[in-house]
Order: C-alpha cells, then structure tokens, then sequence
C-alpha cells in the first residue's frame, strides 16, 4: 500500500493516463509500467484535423504512429485501411528504413502519438527487456498478418 502510494506520488495525471493508454496497445503488451513510462516520455503527440495529409508515398518512414483519438484512411493501389483509436500503422519503420506506400489522410480530427525509429532505438538500448519484448510483439503481429 505504502509502495503504491510513494510510486503515484511521482507520476503526474497527464503521463499516469499515457501509461494507462500505451498498455492496452498489442505492440507493447507485456511491458511493465516503468518501460512504458519511459516509452510515454518519448512520445510526440500531434492533432490532425479532418481531411489532413498525414504522409504521402514515397516519403520517408521512420515513424510508427498510434492513434489516441479519431480515425486515419490508409490508401492506395494495394491498401484500403481505416484505423481506429487504439491501433497503430508504420510499426515496420521502428525496424526497417523504407518509404512509404501508401497515403495517409485523417478522416475525423485525430490525436495521434508518434513514436521516432531513434527514440525507440535509444530505449531498446537502454532498456533490453523492453527492446525484446516490443520485437516479439512486432514478429508475432508480422506473423498474424501473413
């Protein structure tokens, strides 16, 4: 009880809810609180209005970006996706330097949070166990969709 509180009293509202939100993501299912934490702290948080490019083809990946509220349209000749609150597309840029293939458009007002290919990298780095655990989930979400 006594550690529970002491752990509350330095984890402010704001990231305590980003917390909460990235555990019930399936790419970093498994984590413990504190490697979620530190993946909350790198999180770039950016409002897309309705209608906004989010990328283009053919730009440069080296994002994955989850989505805290809204709705995002994944488009092209081979792809017609919509994602939700919850998911998350670009997972393959946190691995691979690649482009693109698809044009990314909000379709309702989205917060989404980005996570950068070298901030994740910098948190495989420093925290092992959190590398590992967020590359199985990758295999195993990789693995699902094939």
């Amino acid at each position: 009880m006594i550690k529970e509180l002491l752990r509350n009293l330095f984890i402010d509202a704001v990231l305590k809810a980003d917390i909460d939100f990235l555990r019930k993501i399936v790419l970093f299912k498994g984590l413990s609180e504190r490697s979620l934490a530190k993946i909350a702290l790198i999180v770039f948080k950016k409002t897309y209005l309705a209608g906004e490019k989010i990328y283009e083809p053919n730009q440069d990946a080296n994002v994955v970006y989850i989505v805290k509220s809204g709705q995002v349209k994944l488009n092209s000749e081979n792809i017609n996706k919509i994602v939700d609150s919850g998911d998350f597309f670009g997972e393959i840029s946190l691995i691979e330097n690649h482009r693109h293939s698809c044009e990314t458009i909000a379709l309702k007002d989205s917060e989404l949070y980005l996570i950068y290919r070298a901030k994740f990298e910098d948190i495989a780095e420093s925290d092992n166990k959190a590398g590992l655990i967020i590359m199985k989930n990758l295999a195993s979400i990789f693995t699902n969709r094939a």
